[in-house]
């Protein structure tokens, strides 16, 4: 029962190895750095409206003092609420889309020069 060397078999074999190392060598992978700033970017989007409720309710508790609501904890929580709102504005306009269709025309500007 053995079988004959077939040289397609290695022919095959060999062309599925190529393939899957190609396959592995044009993986889209995103830097750290681009990570990194999409964190930043959206970090600020959603912590600038909370600081902003942080002020305006730190003054409105000075200076206008209402006993049983507190403007500061009403106003964080309004903030973070706008802030999550921008941040999905964000990611629908501008955000990740853009960022990897600029990201895999680069990679093809690459292959492409190689």
């Amino acid at each position: 029962m053995d079988k004959k060397f077939d040289p397609t078999d290695d022919k095959k074999i060999e062309e599925q190895l190529i393939h899957k190392v190609h396959q592995l060598e044009n993986r889209d992978y995103r830097s750290l750095y681009v990570n990194v700033g999409i964190i930043g970017i959206l970090g600020g989007i959603i912590i600038s409206p909370i600081l902003i409720g942080i002020l305006i309710g730190g003054w409105l508790d000075k200076n206008y003092p209402i006993d049983p609501i507190s403007w500061q904890l009403n106003l964080i929580f309004i903030g973070f609420i706008i802030g999550m709102y921008y941040a999905y504005v964000w990611i629908k306009k501008e955000g990740v889309q853009k960022i990897d269709d600029a990201y895999r025309k680069e990679q093809e500007r690459i292959k492409n020069i190689k």
